[in-house]
């Protein structure tokens, strides 16, 4: 299993922090995890979000040729990588926000790019609040990667209509 991370700059920080647990993380799977870190490898504050995004959801449809993989983009709201990885056939980029949007996105949607929110975790009042939000979002990321498809024809129906509308 193949997972590529990206951020724009307002995500450089947890991007960072994800790439280095989930490389410690034990992700319960059969088989080997890479964690590939597609940048950016520094802070620029007058890069865009679509670069990441394109640059992930490439990867991404590459590497599910010969095996599992995910993305992992993360912008201020998550709503801008979210935008331009979905205008890309075959990508089904989700702005997931806990656990259960997490499993919905997978079960249902067979999301393959989890789209995260940077400016959520940077509101916490408090560094504990913070410390546990990070936890959760953690948490999150793990259950979109080991939740399975459900591979249900309404699913599979409606995945194959969106992609049939994508150029």
């Amino acid at each position: 299993m193949q997972i590529f991370l990206a951020s724009d700059h307002r995500g450089f920080s947890l991007k960072n922090k994800l790439v280095a647990d989930l490389t410690r993380a034990s992700l319960n799977q059969s088989t080997p995890v890479n964690i590939v870190d597609l940048g950016p490898t520094t802070y620029n504050p007058d890069d865009d979000y679509n670069d990441p995004a394109i640059a992930v959801s490439k990867a991404v449809l590459d590497a599910e040729k010969t095996e599992e993989a995910f993305g992992i983009l993360i912008c201020g709201s998550a709503i801008g990588v979210s935008i331009q990885a979905n205008r890309i056939k075959g990508i089904r980029a989700a702005v997931v926000t806990d656990i259960e949007t997490a499993i919905a996105s997978r079960d249902h949607d067979d999301a393959n790019i989890i789209c995260l929110s940077a400016d959520h975790l940077a509101n916490a009042a408090d560094p504990l609040e913070g410390e546990k939000a990070y936890e959760d979002l953690f948490a999150t990321v793990v259950k979109f990667i080991t939740t399975p498809f459900s591979g249900e024809s309404r699913h599979v129906r409606r995945i194959n209509r969106s992609d049939a509308e994508v150029k």
